[in-house]
């Protein structure tokens, strides 16, 4: 994992956030390498955990909001 190859997680869609996060699992769960790589694994799966959870929040949002235009 390079952080200089990765692209910022603020600016990844929840598919493509989603998409890593499972590819990370994966590895971490695998437990084949060193305890440093796991850690910056760890360190990145949480920034994408994140950007996921505020893009459900926004949806989420969104959502109301067309509900309660509906509504009235």
């Amino acid at each position: 994992m390079s952080d200089k190859t990765l692209p910022d997680p603020k600016e990844m869609t929840f598919e493509q956030a989603a998409d890593e996060l499972e590819e990370i699992v994966k590895r971490i769960d695998a437990g084949e390498a060193d305890l440093e790589t796991m850690m910056k694994e760890h360190a990145r799966g949480q920034q994408l955990v994140q950007q996921c959870r505020g893009l459900l929040e926004e949806a989420e949002q969104q959502l109301k909001t067309i509900e309660a235009k509906e509504l009235d």
